[in-house]
C-alpha cells in the first residue's frame, strides 16, 4: 500500500516542507520480516518488489526504475 504525496487544506498537492513531501509505504509478504524495513524506499521501488515477489522479470522496455525492497 503506497500514499500520495501531502495536500494543502486550501487546495493543490502541497508545498515542499518535509511534512508534506512525506508518504508512506505498508508492505509484507515474500522476503519482507515483520519490523524490518530498508531506511529508504521511493515509491518506483514498490513496482520492482511486487514482480520480484511474483517471480515475474520485468521486460527492459517497460524502462522502469526502482528496486525490490532490501537490494
Amino acid at each position: 500500500m503506497v500514499t500520495d504525496h501531502g495536500h494543502r487544506d486550501e487546495g493543490g498537492h502541497g508545498g515542499r516542507s518535509a511534512q508534506e513531501r512525506t508518504a508512506w509505504i505498508a508492505a509484507c509478504g515474500p522476503g519482507l520480516s515483520a519490523g524490518t524495513a530498508p531506511s529508504v524506499l521511493h515509491h518506483a521501488d514498490v513496482a520492482a518488489h511486487v514482480y520480484t515477489a511474483l517471480g515475474i522479470t520485468p521486460d527492459p522496455h517497460w524502462t522502469l526504475d526502482g528496486s525490490p525492497f532490501g537490494v
